[in-house]
Parts: C-alpha cells; sequence; structure tokens
C-alpha cells in the first residue's frame, strides 16, 4: 500500500476533474482549501448523502468514482481514512490524495463555524491517522470514555441513552483509569479521547482523567463534551490549560445556563473550545426490538454513522455507546466478538490485541442493530434536546 501524498496545486493537471470523498465536516474544510487555491470540486462522494446537495455541489454514490479514475479525489474523513483508501486503491483510481496541506492554509477562519475551526486548527489529528498507513499498527482513531451516567438535562431524543437512567451513577474514576490504561497498553495510538457523560462536569474528578492521559504519548488530543449547564471547578479549570486538551461545548438555546460563563471562562484562561450550535438531532428511535431480517440488521450497520462510535464504559470497549448502554441497562445482551473487556487486574496484550482486530474488521452487524433505527444521512431529524421531565 503506498502512502497517501498530501494535495497541492501543482498536483492538478490540466483537464481533471476533483472530487472529495467524504461531505462532513473534512469535505467542507477540503472544499474552504480548494476555493482559497480558487478551484472547485466537481462532486462530493459520500454513501450517506448521495443523491443530495451539499454546500451547492451535488454528492454522488462512491461507486461512482470507477468513472473518474483519471481524475483527483481527495480523502476527507477522519474516522473513515482507511476505508476510503482501501477502496479507491480497489476501485483503481490513481490519482487520490489526503487533504493535510489544505487544512494547513492560511485563510479567513471567518467563514468556518467553531466546530470545524477546532477541527482545522487541529490538523495534527488528521495527520496522525494518514500515519495508521504507515505504521500498519493499531491505532484508533478516537474513544469515548463515559465517566458518569448523571446529567443535569434530560433529553428525549439522547443517541447515548442518559434518558433511561432511572438511577444514574458517577463511575469509579480510578478504576476508569486503570481500564483505559489496560486499554491503551494494547494499542499503538489513540487519535482522540473524548469525555462525556451524562454531563462529564458532573463528575468532580474529572480531572484526574484529564491529567493522566494528556501525559500519555499515546493519545494525541482530548475532547471534553459538555451541555453548557456546568461551570467547572478550579482545579478542573487548571487541568483543561493544556494545548492536547479542548472543550466542546453544545448550545441547545435557553437551556445551556452557562454557556456565555463557560465561554468568557475559557477565553480568559487560554483553553481550547469550540461551541457547536444544534438545532436539530438525528432520531434513532427507542429500545424496543425491531426483530429485522439479518439482511436488513446488516444494512443498517454498514450504513451507521455511529456504528464506529467507539465507547470505553465500565472497563470496556464497544463499538458504538447503544451496544454499551444497552447491555448495561439489561435490554440485550451482546454477542461474544461485540465488547472487549479490560477490567482484569492483568491483562494478556497479545490477545487482547487480537480481540481488538477482529471488533474493529466486523462486517456482521451488532446485536444492538435490532434494537435501533440506525444513523445514516435520510434518517428523520428531530428538535435537539427536547426536555423530559425529570423523576
Amino acid at each position: 500500500m503506498r502512502v497517501t501524498k498530501s494535495f497541492t496545486l501543482k498536483d492538478l493537471n490540466s483537464g481533471q476533474k476533483i472530487i472529495i470523498y467524504g461531505a462532513g465536516r473534512y469535505g467542507e474544510l477540503a472544499l474552504r482549501g480548494l476555493q482559497y487555491l480558487k478551484l472547485q470540486p466537481m462532486f462530493f462522494a459520500d454513501r450517506f448523502l448521495a443523491g443530495e446537495e451539499r454546500l451547492g455541489i451535488k454528492v454522488i454514490e462512491p461507486s461512482e468514482l470507477q468513472n473518474y479514475k483519471d481524475d483527483v479525489i481527495l480523502i476527507a474523513s477522519y474516522n473513515h481514512f482507511y476505508e476510503m483508501l482501501s477502496f479507491l486503491q480497489d476501485n483503481g483510481n490513481l490519482y487520490y490524495y489526503d487533504i493535510l496541506e489544505l487544512l494547513k492554509l492560511n485563510y479567513d477562519e471567518c467563514i468556518l463555524s467553531e466546530y470545524l475551526l477546532d477541527e482545522k486548527r487541529n490538523w495534527q489529528k488528521y495527520e496522525k491517522v494518514i500515519e495508521t498507513v504507515v505504521k500498519k499498527g493499531l491505532i484508533i482513531p478516537h474513544c469515548e470514555i463515559v465517566i458518569t451516567e448523571c446529567c443535569t438535562l434530560k433529553c428525549r431524543d439522547c443517541s447515548d441513552l442518559m434518558q433511561y437512567y432511572t438511577h444514574p451513577e458517577n463511575l469509579d474514576i480510578n478504576e476508569i483509569i486503570r481500564t483505559f490504561g489496560n486499554f491503551l497498553d494494547s494499542i499503538d495510538g489513540l487519535s482522540e479521547l473524548r469525555i462525556l457523560g451524562g454531563e462529564p462536569f458532573i463528575c468532580k474528578d474529572i480531572y484526574k482523567v484529564i491529567e493522566t492521559f494528556q501525559h500519555s504519548e499515546k493519545v494525541k488530543r482530548i475532547t471534553i463534551y459538555t451541555n453548557s449547564t456546568i461551570v467547572p471547578s478550579d482545579e478542573v479549570i487548571e487541568s483543561l490549560k493544556n494545548d492536547k486538551v479542548s472543550v466542546h461545548m453544545s448550545n441547545y438555546g435557553r437551556i445551556c445556563s452557562k454557556l456565555e460563563k463557560l465561554r468568557s471562562i475559557f477565553i480568559q484562561e487560554k483553553i481550547n473550545f469550540y461551541v457547536h450550535d444544534y438545532e436539530k438531532w438525528y432520531e434513532i428511535g427507542n429500545l424496543e426490538k425491531r426483530n429485522y431480517s439479518s439482511d436488513i440488521r446488516d444494512m443498517i450497520y454498514q450504513n451507521c454513522m455511529q456504528g464506529k462510535c467507539h465507547t470505553f464504559y465500565r472497563g470496556k470497549f464497544y463499538l458504538c455507546p447503544r451496544s454499551a448502554h444497552g447491555e448495561h441497562l439489561k435490554i440485550f445482551k451482546n454477542g461474544k466478538n461485540e465488547v472487549v473487556d479490560f477490567t482484569d487486574n492483568e491483562i494478556d496484550i497479545n490477545k487482547k490485541r487480537k480481540e481488538l482486530y477482529i471488533l474493529l474488521e466486523k462486517k456482521e452487524s451488532l446485536t444492538a442493530c435490532d434494537y435501533c433505527n440506525g444513523l445514516n444521512a435520510n434518517s428523520k431529524m428531530v428538535e435537539a434536546a427536547i426536555q423530559l421531565e425529570h423523576k
């Protein structure tokens, strides 16, 4: 497998079209970089959005890329970089590039949302994903650590299923650090560690997790996801003052009562942050069993945007949050090869690596898929953060 080359203006030959493979966040960043170079792509290619328009540009099916084997294809994805690269190689495309140099371009960043701005400024995490092609090691793009089930909100459509917890708990931080340490010992690198709940700032000891893993060479970046309703303690604020750390602040409107206070503190303390304005969410449904056929279930899994939302919960690694929480809520029991357990005091690293490889390369659907509508570009959209009554 050849290493990808980063696209620059000199790589474009006369008559070649440009297609951006991936129409999500990195697709938009690739587009903005091209526009700065006074270039315009012909299409986006994206299996989730095919047939639609994205930023005024038509989105085609990736299968159609076989008709553009002599044109430039830009791999604009973080979570699916390896799969896209493999697809292009198998497809016979000759001129495929990563977008690292486009991310580094110095253009007017006012056109970017704070969310995209944070992704652009942290181009190193995209670079780390590219490095997996070179190292061929076990490098995970991202993993979400759940540190609490407690939340200040009770969102009806929470995709992480916090609305189903009647007796939510703050989890044992020392146990999280120990078991996640076992997980890190079993891999070669983690591009992004995401800390969430519930509402992670409810957990007063969150600083211990942040401080422990910001010193790990294997963890390249740490992001804390907050619903902007709690101002953390001075001790937690101190732990956030690290170039490796940033805070993702959700904005659902008035219920995010501390958003402006947090923004002010983070600016004053020079803490990396971005605000993501949410008006709509995808609805993936309740936890009732659907009784799908195996073909339908596999199709839901293969097209699911959340199918690689790696979740570390109570010492175990899952492919998605519904798989993790659905099992703990006793809605279903996951199959043998759907979870990797890191709770033992001593682990066999080689064995755990093999288990992780099997899980990460899984092609068949998860047990959780039969309790889910799936999450794809055609999923129903609902108003974000509709509140249920707290009990």
